[in-house]
């Protein structure tokens, strides 16, 4: 296993890019092998990691600006394989930060946890097809999603046609009773407001009847990514 996902990342490394072109150029200086390069450059990072300062921040953004990078160019290339490769991965960092923010970042104040926090999102950005964050989803975001997506449906249904019905029901009285302490001038815009105000959750339900119309098509089951 690990040796065929170091041959992956040994394709991966040599792929045309700037990262082949700065590996590249750091091979021809050094005379060292890139995959060493690499990996001593883990290791420093590893070791700031457990001795410096500001280590949150530097794990957000090595955790950011790979990742947005690689996704901008999967949106601009015809592929969808690259597409959803990065989508699985966005899916997977912001259940990370969702978790983080439900502890009130107290997980932060755990030994080692920036450094734990760096190389799982390494795991997760690394270019080969089983990576972590394909492991993640697929073991444990896909089966949750599959097991509660009709009752979340259903509840954001329900949201969305309580809501406008709040609006259809309520609003308008409301905007006519202030009305008539308010200038000339403002009554149009309040008229205005309510009207975007319909058109909004009128869009709303629309986007929910869609949903129950394709409800029934959408697979109880998907291939692995």
């Amino acid at each position: 296993m690990f040796g065929s996902l170091g041959r992956q990342l040994e394709d991966e490394l040599k792929r045309p890019g700037p990262i082949n072109d700065l590996l590249s150029f750091c091979e021809e200086k050094s005379g060292i092998d890139r995959r060493y390069i690499v990996y001593c450059g883990i290791l420093l990072l590893c070791i700031y990691l457990l001795i410096g300062y500001g280590t949150g921040a530097l794990v957000l953004v090595i955790g950011f600006i790979y990742p947005a990078y690689e996704s901008v160019k999967a949106i601009e290339s015809p592929s969808k394989d690259d597409d959803t490769q990065w989508l699985i991965y966005w899916v997977v960092f912001a259940s990370l930060q969702l978790f983080e923010t439900c502890t009130l970042s107290l997980i932060y104040y755990f030994p080692l946890y920036p450094l734990i926090k760096c190389l799982f999102l390494l795991y997760c950005m690394a270019p080969v097809r089983e990576n972590g964050s394909t492991f993640i989803y697929n073991h444990v975001i896909r089966p949750l999603f599959l097991k509660h997506s009709a009752k979340i449906d259903s509840a954001l249904d329900k949201a969305v046609d309580l809501a406008g019905n709040l609006v259809e029901e309520n609003n308008f009285q409301k905007f006519r009773g202030l009305n008539a302490y308010r200038p000339r001038s403002l009554v149009g815009r309040t008229k205005r407001v309510c009207v975007d105000c319909g058109r909004f959750f009128d869009s709303l339900r629309g986007l929910s009847s869609h949903r129950r119309v394709h409800k029934e098509s959408f697979p109880e089951h998907h291939s692995d990514c």
